[in-house]
């Protein structure tokens, strides 16, 4: 084996992930930026644009349609994989720590951190009901009350 080095952020990495056939690698960093490459050779395939803080997480759903990625800049954001066309714009109240699709690729899911005197949720998300997305108002929210998530699947 080879070893690849990927060169595309500016900060230390916060989290790598790679879809579930294998051939595509998401990084995200301490850094606005939200890559993806062929992980057979490294090459780059692109950045999704629009975080302003550092990114935390990144998801992709099942048949890599849809990838998910979380923020310091209090925001939850859903991509077109193959476009990187941004979907959906989740706002929060502090920042998104964790994210994730279910396998069925319709729910989705982040924790916010407890910080700025707001308390740490896990919020889920019905990608098939879209006035929970417009209204910004998930289906079920849970409250975490002692200390905040640092990883969740």
């Amino acid at each position: 084996m080879k070893p690849i080095l990927l060169q595309g952020h500016e900060r230390s990495i916060a989290q790598i992930k790679y879809n579930r056939e294998g051939d595509l690698l998401f990084t995200v960093a301490k850094d606005p930026i939200v890559n993806v490459w062929y992980s057979v050779n490294g090459e780059w395939l692109g950045t999704y644009m629009g975080h302003t803080g550092a990114v935390w997480c990144v998801d992709a759903d099942w048949d890599t349609k849809h990838v998910l990625t979380g923020s310091a800049d209090n925001s939850c954001r859903l991509w077109d994989c193959e476009t990187g066309k941004q979907l959906a714009l989740l706002k929060t109240n502090s920042a998104v720590r964790t994210c994730g699709f279910d396998f069925g690729g319709n729910i989705i899911m982040f924790s916010t951190n407890k910080q700025m005197g707001y308390q740490c949720f896990v919020s889920f998300f019905d990608l098939r009901d879209p006035s929970q997305i417009d209204s910004n108002e998930p289906y079920m929210k849970i409250p975490c009350n002692d200390s905040k998530i640092t990883s969740a699947v």
